[in-house]
């Protein structure tokens, strides 16, 4: 299955997108810092694929720590700001929906991470069987993205208690949303069961699974009751999982 009218909308917004998003001070990032810090974080010597790398930056951090690192995308035009930003990675053009590319499956890797984009991809069936053969045995896989049980859940306050909560509905209905941000692009939602189940069909298991807090930015100390229940409800999800053949 093909996602280019999704990749041909990250292409025009490329420049845009490349100039806001990224980086170490990124407040996706930093929300997930301490979880790929844990699992990713020594990487020295190691393999490192970047799947959906975008403009190469997380593929360059890694890249600085000593790793040879890989990354792959889909827009052509986000790749060439990664090459140019990024010279010490090879980045190869490819849509993940279509699985990795032979030049890159081919290769054996100790680290995969996809950070915040199989939400982006419109079928994974085909990337499941790539990282079969691509993930090393004792290798492990981090995939980033959000919540699918409360991402997009509208806020809601009831009128009689002033208690807030979020409303969700259609959960575990596998849709396509339209998100509004950088011109606009495709959501694929689908329930946190699915993601399990699709890296069980890549031969890989979930060993560990991370829901950041929503960090505000005003400070904890001007908090209202609105705040302060905004930070117990993730809208982001973290899952590490290693190949089966380690349990």
């Amino acid at each position: 299955m093909s996602s280019r009218d999704d990749l041909e909308a990250w292409d025009r917004v490329a420049e845009v997108y490349a100039a806001v998003i990224g980086q170490e001070s990124d407040s996706i990032y930093q929300r997930f810092r301490p979880f790929l810090e844990h699992h990713l974080g020594e990487v020295t010597g190691l393999r490192v694929l970047d799947l959906g790398c975008g403009h190469g930056w997380l593929a360059g951090i890694y890249s600085t720590r000593g790793a040879v690192v890989v990354g792959v995308d889909g827009s052509q035009e986000l790749l060439n700001v990664a090459r140019a930003n990024h010279p010490g990675v090879v980045f190869e053009h490819a849509d993940l929906a279509g699985g990795l590319p032979e030049v890159v499956s081919s290769q054996v890797f100790d680290r995969v991470v996809a950070h915040m984009v199989v939400m982006d991809i419109p079928d994974l069936v085909s990337l499941a069987a790539s990282l079969r053969r691509c993930v090393a045995a004792d290798g492990v896989v981090v995939v980033t993205l959000p919540h699918p049980s409360f991402f997009m859940q509208s806020p809601v306050q009831d009128p009689s208690s002033g208690e807030w909560y979020r409303r969700v509905k259609g959960y575990l209905l596998h849709e396509e949303w339209w998100v509004t941000s950088f011109g606009g692009h495709r959501h694929y939602h689908r329930p946190l069961e699915f993601y399990v189940k699709w890296l069980a069909s890549a031969g890989l298991a979930v060993i560990d699974i991370y829901e950041p807090p929503v960090p505000l930015a005003k400070p904890r100390d001007a908090w209202d009751d609105r705040d302060r229940w905004f930070e117990t409800i993730p809208t982001m999800i973290g899952l590490a999982a290693a190949p089966l053949s380690r349990r």
